[in-house]
């Protein structure tokens, strides 16, 4: 049995017949994540700081090698002590806010810088206010609690919080121009589908191309008036 070629002009054929179906499913999805993006996804704003990890001065001793890579080595652990719940709540203490401590710790973000001695926190949340002043919290309530930790250490903030004006997500472009992509997809590949599964013939040059005969003759269909 020989296999059965699909040519491009039968697929062209197939989009042109359900044109109307592809742009209406295309236009559903891209207006829905539309108003989605604009009117139902909550806007989540985000505040950074950047602190320097290193040895406390004034010591009078020199500043070396294995002092650099000491404190490298401790990133993970300055990263992990940021995100602990009794220093997140010392720090919910000195801010006027209604977020709780599971809120802050699952928008808290600890990032060390590859080969560095500096540390990037983040914090993200739905007000912007918020995302600043709990960073700064969280900051100063790190310092402090840094120095009980390694009392020869010195955390000095390099990067000051800025209150954001724009919020990071939802990415409102980015979803309209997904969800055109995937209607156009889905779609088409409906289209195809329902082409597929149509086993009937729509013309003779249809007829004579399945079969590999010629057509004789064709019946007109005669409206009865």
């Amino acid at each position: 049995m020989e296999e059965e070629v699909i040519r491009i002009g039968d697929l062209i054929e197939a989009l042109k017949k359900r044109w109307i179906m592809i742009v209406l499913i295309t236009l559903i999805a891209t207006l829905t994540s539309g108003l989605v993006s604009f009117f139902l996804i909550k806007p989540q704003y985000e505040a950074s700081t950047k602190v320097f990890i290193g040895k406390e001065e004034g010591k009078g001793e020199a500043y070396n090698s294995n002092d650099i890579q000491m404190y490298q080595k401790l990133m993970k652990t300055y990263s992990e002590t940021i995100k602990t719940k009794d220093l997140v709540n010392r720090a919910l203490e000195n801010v006027r806010t209604d977020l709780n401590e599971g809120d802050v710790l699952g928008g808290i973000t600890v990032v060390p810088v590859a080969d560095t001695q500096v540390l990037q926190i983040k914090f993200k949340t739905g007000n912007n206010y918020d995302a600043k002043q709990i960073i700064e919290a969280l900051t100063d309530e790190f310092i402090i609690t840094s120095k009980e930790l390694v009392p020869n250490g010195n955390i000095r903030i390099i990067e000051t919080v800025e209150l954001p004006e724009n919020p990071v997500s939802p990415n409102k472009k980015m979803n309209i121009a997904i969800a055109f992509l995937l209607g156009l997809m889905v779609s088409m590949g409906l289209a195809f589908l329902l082409e597929f599964l149509d086993n009937t013939f729509k013309s003779k040059e249809e007829l004579e191309r399945a079969l590999e005969i010629p057509v004789l003759g064709v019946i007109p269909n005669i409206d009865e008036d």
